[in-house]
């Protein structure tokens, strides 16, 4: 069963910038600031719900602005509130987890969602230099202490690269990474950490299969569940119990015929464009596609505004979505 752990990264001068994470592997991340940058990690807590635990980043992330926005520094004391408000806040996703979930039984018998708080500050030391910030590519990787990428000759290329190629652009639930790079006949020691170190280094993302939010309402609050993969939200998400991560869950059925995507199965996205095969001459003899075939009125009209919204970018807006079979 993974766990999930959750923590704030305070860092910079008199008055500190912060930043909240989500990490499956507290080691790399301990290991990779201390390659960047000199930094200071209060924990928050753990639970083996991803999508708990991301409830709670935002929830965090929003009380962080609004004290930030007042001019309050982030001592101890202003830590354990947040640890305060993080258990306070699975107390009421449980309540209204139940609530919809009037028809599966709570096998855990002490609320739907395991949460641990962890009351633990790490003091992170500089020992990088200028070019660590930069992922390496062309050596070895340690991180945690360990070696995970590993190459049997001078002659092949690091499996983080071979990863990045892999995985390119690519939008995976954690089993469709496994199964593919099983299929590619890549064997990687620790994947977990490997991927959480290229979305540490912005090339990728992690997102809950199933997202949930709690959702203020004038006669009460309710908790509002979206698959990350199609978008399907209300009566297409099934709640229930899981014994993949012992607690309650809820999993898509819209687009359950291409897995099951859940509360607590990580949603890989890596960037298009990160893997190494960016030179110049892959550029210039990469394949190009020619259709023969001619649109409907409705499809040259979606084409024309995709291909305006790409040509003419309009500042804050990063998403043009088509909705098509």
């Amino acid at each position: 069963m993974r766990e999930y752990l959750l923590y704030i990264k305070a860092f910079g001068g008199s008055i500190p910038q912060v930043q909240t994470y989500v990490t499956p592997s507290f080691s790399v991340d301990r290991s990779f600031w201390q390659e960047r940058e000199g930094c200071v990690l209060h924990v928050i807590g753990k639970t083996s719900s991803l999508a708990l635990a991301f409830s709670l980043r935002a929830k965090v992330n929003g009380y962080l602005m609004d004290q930030v926005g007042k001019g309050r520094v982030l001592t101890e004391g202003y830590v354990k509130e947040l640890r305060a408000l993080a258990a306070s806040s699975v107390c009421e996703a449980s309540s209204l987890y139940g609530r919809e979930a009037v028809n599966v039984q709570d096998r855990r018998g002490q609320g739907w969602f395991s949460w641990e708080s962890v009351e633990e500050t790490v003091e992170v030391s500089y020992r990088g230099s200028k070019e660590s910030g930069k992922l390496p590519g062309s050596r070895l990787s340690f991180l945690g202490g360990r070696e995970l990428l590993r190459r049997s000759s001078s002659r092949e290329k690091p499996q983080e690269a071979v990863l990045r190629e892999i995985l390119d652009g690519r939008a995976l639930l954690w089993d469709e990474v496994e199964s593919l790079l099983k299929k590619r006949g890549v064997d990687v020691h620790d994947l977990s950490a490997i991927l959480h170190s290229f979305v540490l280094a912005n090339k990728a993302e992690w997102r809950p299969g199933i997202r949930f939010v709690v959702t203020k309402g004038w006669r009460r609050n309710r908790l509002e569940l979206v698959c990350e993969r199609c978008g399907s939200a209300g009566a297409k998400v099934e709640i229930t119990y899981c014994h993949t991560c012992e607690q309650g869950c809820a999993y898509c059925t819209a687009c359950l015929g291409m897995g099951r995507s859940k509360c607590c199965t990580p949603y890989f996205l890596m960037d298009v464009g990160a893997s190494l095969i960016r030179s110049a001459d892959y550029l210039q003899n990469v394949a190009r596609l020619e259709w023969a075939g001619k649109y409907s009125t409705d499809q040259s009209r979606a084409a024309e505004r995709a291909r305006c919204f790409v040509a003419n970018p309009r500042p804050g807006l990063s998403e043009f979505l088509i909705w098509a079979v």
